[in-house]
C-alpha cells in the first residue's frame, strides 16, 4: 500500500474519529499538529512499527455499572481505518436481524422488528405465542481471542479481501487489536474502590488468559458481532427459528410452540459452550407469553402497543429534575421527547410537558395531539417558557 493512499485514508479515519470528540484533550493534542501526527502514524503503519498508546480505564455508572477501557485518540484513528476496511465485508455475512453497531439499525430498529415478530407469529394476535429472551454471562470478557481472530480472517477470506487495499496491514492490525491487553499500560481515572462491587465477569482484570475485549472501542463492537455470527446462523438455519433477533448478547426468539422454545434453550446452550466457550445467564433466561408483555432493548411490548421501559422514564424524570428551566436542559429534554415519540406514550409526554410549561397546558397538548412531532412541541416550549 502506497504512503499517499495510506495518508489519505488516515485523514478520513481521523475525521470520523473526531466526531463528538472535538473537545477532548487527546483529540486537541492530535489536532494541534495534525499533519505531522498523520504522517508519523502513516509511517509507523507502513513500516509495521505501530504501537498502542496507553488506554484510559474507568468505571461508568449509568445505565448499568461497567468497566470502560477507552483507547487513546491516536489509536481510535486506526480503529476507524480498520473498521472502514472490514465492516462492509462483515456486514454482508451478518443476518438481517443483528442490530448492534450496524448502519441503519440499532435499538429502535430492533424494537420495531420485535413488534413485527409477535404480530406475525401470533397471526395478528389470533393465537398464543411465546417470547424467549436469552443473555450471555460476561460476554465481552469471555470472548476467546484466538477464536475471534480465526473467525474474522476466515470471514475476510471468504469475501476474497474485497476492498481491502493492504491485506498484510489488515492482518497486522487485527492481531494488534485482538490480542492486545490494554490494562498493562492503562491509566486509571476511577479509584480502586470503584471496582469493589463490580462483578468479576465484567472486568478485564479478572478475565481468563487470552480472553476478553475492552468495552469502549469501535472494533470491540464489530468483533462482538463477528463472534456471535455463527450462533445467529445456527439459530436461523439449524433450529429454523424464523423470528429471531440479537443485539450484542441479548437474544430474542418468538415462536407459537412453547415446547419448541424450551428445547431451543438447551441446543443454544450446548452450541455456545462447545463452539464459542460462552455460557447463558440463567437468571436472565425468560420464557413468557406475549400477552403478558416483555422487555426488549429498553421497551416494554404488549399486543398492539409498546411503552418505554422504566429506565428511560426514570432517566427522563431525572433530567427534568436537574434542569432548572427548559433552556438549561433543552437538548437533553428534546432528545428524550423525541425518543418517547417512538412509543405509545402520548399521555406520558403530555404529563411531563405540563411539568415544563404549567401555564400553557392546552397549547402544548394541542401541538402534541395535532402533529405527534417534536418540532412543534419544542417551539411551543420556547415560546411559552
Amino acid at each position: 500500500m502506497e504512503m499517499d493512499t495510506l495518508r489519505r485514508q488516515l485523514l478520513h479515519a481521523y475525521l470520523d474519529a473526531r466526531k463528538h470528540k472535538r473537545n477532548t484533550v487527546n483529540q486537541l493534542e492530535f489536532e494541534r499538529d495534525l499533519e505531522s501526527n498523520l504522517l508519523s502514524l502513516a509511517y509507523d503503519l507502513h513500516e509495521r512499527r505501530y504501537a498502542l498508546r496507553p488506554s484510559i480505564c474507568f468505571i461508568h455508572e449509568k445505565p448499568v455499572k461497567r468497566e470502560i477501557v477507552a483507547a487513546h485518540f491516536r489509536d481510535r484513528v486506526v480503529h476507524h481505518l480498520l473498521y472502514s476496511w472490514i465492516y462492509p465485508l462483515c456486514d454482508r455475512s451478518f443476518i438481517y436481524d443483528s442490530y448492534s453497531c450496524r448502519v441503519g439499525k440499532g435499538t429502535l430498529f430492533g424494537i420495531e422488528r420485535a413488534k413485527k415478530f409477535i404480530i406475525a407469529e401470533s397471526r395478528d394476535f389470533t393465537r398464543e405465542c411465546f417470547v424467549l429472551r436469552l443473555d450471555v454471562t460476561g460476554f465481552f470478557m469471555a470472548i476467546r481471542r484466538d477464536i475471534l481472530y480465526r473467525q474474522v480472517v476466515e470471514l475476510l477470506r471468504c469475501h476474497r479481501w474485497e476492498g481491502i487495499p493492504d491485506r498484510g496491514l489488515c492482518i497486522y492490525l487485527l492481531k494488534k487489536f485482538i490480542f492486545a491487553n490494554p490494562l498493562e499500560s492503562a491509566k486509571y481515572k476511577s479509584p480502586p474502590s470503584a471496582w469493589d462491587d463490580l462483578p468479576r465477569n465484567k472486568s478485564l482484570k479478572y478475565a481468563a488468559p487470552d480472553c476478553g475485549l475492552p468495552i469502549g472501542n469501535l472494533t470491540s463492537q464489530l468483533f462482538g458481532n463477528v463472534y456471535m455470527n455463527p450462533l445467529d446462523h445456527f439459530v436461523k438455519q439449524n433450529l429454523k427459528v424464523r423470528h429471531y433477533g440479537r443485539y450484542v448478547d441479548d437474544l430474542l426468539l418468538v415462536h407459537h410452540d412453547k415446547r419448541f422454545l424450551l428445547s431451543a434453550i438447551e441446543r443454544i446452550r450446548i452450541f455456545m459452550k462447545d463452539r464459542l466457550f460462552l455460557t447463558l445467564n440463567e437468571k436472565k433466561t425468560k420464557l413468557q407469553s406475549v400477552e403478558k408483555g416483555f422487555d426488549f432493548l429498553g421497551a416494554f411490548a404488549l399486543p398492539y402497543r409498546t411503552y418505554p421501559g422504566r429506565r428511560i422514564v426514570a432517566n427522563f424524570k431525572e433530567c427534568l429534575r436537574r434542569s432548572a428551566s427548559f433552556e438549561n436542559g433543552q437538548s437533553r429534554i428534546v432528545s428524550y421527547c423525541g425518543l418517547l415519540g417512538h412509543f405509545d406514550a402520548f399521555g406520558m409526554q403530555r404529563k411531563l410537558a405540563r411539568t415544563i410549561t404549567p401555564n400553557h397546558p392546552n397549547k402544548h397538548s394541542y401541538f402534541l395531539r395535532k402533529n405527534r412531532r417534536i418540532a412543534p412541541f419544542t417551539n411551543c416550549l420556547q415560546i411559552h417558557p
